[in-house]
């Protein structure tokens, strides 16, 4: 994972979830003095009959978005809804709006059952005072449930991710390629630990514990490298991210898939059991998951690829601007500098530098953190490549936009990017190992359940990563972030369990990607290196 700010890494994560709509001024508008709400629920799941059902009105007042205002409501009404006796069920309130308010919520209570499997839309449902403004003094609300299980099926989903594997590049020297986390199973066991005084959570959903998973300190002789993987339609939603919504209330097991236009979206997630930070000062943490993703069309064309980093998204660019051999990704990660292992940020060019911002001028100066790519190059690096890919395909791989040069030939780009020369290498000899299995992600809470509307029927997991699927938590020993200045070390906090997680860095690979963007540090940026055409990719 990318340098974390050495100072606290929990006014980062506040700062993280932006109020995406700017509080609206009341005095504009003419909002009603009482308003009464109409509430259906329909196509209720079997598993909720006979489950107590309320309704919580709640109203805030946001005036910026870091203000400890938005986390409490300066009102809150109730709406028992009662025992559910049938697929559809309805209330009805009048509530006094309050004054100076900038957001409202409809919330449905007594669901838990159904969490994760079904959806109702949107819960908490927000409204702005132009929403009230608009609607008037009497508002119908519908929460039609709809399972959230994978409408692509399982074939289906194992070709096109087997398809688009990636080719991954490492430095000779990088200590930990990736591997697998099935090796912990035998280890998994949820510990608890107390939530900082500012975690968000403790703010919107009133909690005061978190999840952790304590790995033994171990690497088996043998650590086969697998890739786990999500294809979904890109018409997905994850519940809290409209405009409206407050920071920090998006829920992850709330999500719901639509067919749209028929493009998909490949979400594929690499696992390592430890990050050791861009140099030797610190952000050590026990496991790390990096992600990358794919939006194909539904023909299975390749039309672009987004790369995330920490709460950031590196890369968001055309397929065409990066390299590939037979539709395999062509991906770099990186070492860190001053012998440092690195944390294993992943890139789709080599032989380049970032240096990255360790939160002020002192901390710049003592760590001077770098993320450093190795080329694709058999003296410098090796690869671990798909399963499937031979020996033979690897004779003559393209690096670069287009044919190629003489070293004192300089390929100009049409697209005004710097000269970039195109090479062929033979990379037989880079070969250290390959990717032995890829593990479709089940959604978690449907984990070896009982079928609803899935196309395959089932929803049978392996065991090696049923409890892995479903654990919502920390990856890891490593908690929280903890610095001591000692040992000039910073100890970072394990990754949050993906791809259903609040960290916002996997909520990335859930979006569709959609437009030119890459991130930028201190010095240097994870963009381009060249802008390629149809003859880029190397079929």
């Amino acid at each position: 994972m990318h340098y974390k700010n050495l100072i606290l890494s929990t006014f980062l994560f506040l700062t993280l979830f932006q109020c995406n709509s700017t509080p609206e001024k009341n005095s504009d508008l003419k909002l009603p003095n009482d308003v009464t709400f109409s509430i259906k629920l329909t196509s209720i799941p079997q598993e909720l009959m006979g489950e107590s059902i309320s309704l919580s009105f709640q109203f805030y007042r946001c005036p910026e978005t870091t203000s400890k205002e938005c986390y409490v409501p300066i009102l809150e009404n109730k709406l028992e809804v009662g025992k559910i006796k049938s697929n559809v069920t309805e209330g009805k309130t009048s509530i006094t709006l309050p004054k100076n308010w900038t957001h409202f919520a409809i919330r449905i209570l007594g669901i838990e059952k159904v969490h994760g499997k079904f959806s109702q839309g949107h819960n908490p449902f927000w409204y702005s005072p132009a929403d009230i403004t608009k609607l008037g003094s009497n508002i119908t609300k519908e929460f039609r449930f709809l399972s959230q299980e994978n409408k692509i099926p399982n074939r289906i989903q194992e070709e096109i991710a087997k398809k688009f594997t990636p080719i991954l590049v490492f430095h000779k020297d990088k200590k930990y390629l990736p591997s697998n986390i099935e090796k912990y199973s035998s280890f998994f066991a949820k510990k608890e630990y107390t939530l900082p005084e500012k975690d968000i959570r403790r703010k919107t959903k009133g909690q005061t514990t978190w999840n952790y998973v304590d790995f033994p300190d171990f690497i088996p002789i043998k650590n086969p490298t697998h890739l786990y993987y999500h294809v979904r339609y890109a018409q997905s939603t994850v519940s809290g991210t409209q405009s409206e919504a407050l920071p920090g209330f998006r829920d992850d097991l709330n999500y719901w898939y639509e067919v749209g236009n028929g493009d998909m979206v490949i979400s594929y997630w690499i696992w390592y059991d430890w990050n050791e930070g861009p140099t030797k000062f610190g952000n050590i943490h026990q496991g790390d998951l990096e992600s990358y993703a794919l939006l194909i069309s539904k023909e299975g064309k390749p039309k672009r690829i987004l790369l995330t980093g920490h709460d950031h998204i590196l890369l968001d660019t055309d397929f065409r601007n990066i390299n590939s051999l037979i539709n395999h990704p062509i991906l770099y990660v990186a070492k860190g500098n001053m012998g440092a292992d690195g944390g294993n940020p992943t890139s789709a060019y080599g032989g380049y530098t970032v240096k990255l911002n360790a939160g002020n001028f002192l901390f710049n100066y003592i760590s001077d953190p770098w993320d450093v790519f190795p080329s694709f190059d058999p003296k410098e690096s090796i690869l671990v490549i798909p399963a499937e890919l031979s020996d033979k395909e690897l004779t003559s791989v393209k690096i670069g936009p287009g044919t190629p040069k003489l070293k004192s030939q300089e390929q100009t780009n049409p697209n005004g990017l710097e000269g970039t020369t195109t090479v062929y290498v033979d990379a037989r000899n880079m070969i250290k190992q390959r990717i032995e299995k890829l593990v479709m992600w089940e959604e978690p809470g449907w984990v070896n359940q009982k079928s609803s509307q899935d196309p395959d029927g089932h929803h049978r997991v392996d065991p090696s990563v049923a409890s892995f699927f479903q654990f919502q938590g920390r990856l890891g020993k490593h908690p929280r972030t903890v610095l001591k200045i000692a040992e000039l070390k910073q100890y970072g906090a394990s990754p949050e369990n993906a791809p259903f997680k609040t960290n916002i860095e996997q909520h990335f690979t859930f979006e569709r990607p959609r437009m030119e963007r890459n991130h930028t540090d201190r010095e240097g940026n994870y963009g381009p290196k060249f802008y390629g055409d149809d003859s880029t990719p190397q079929k």
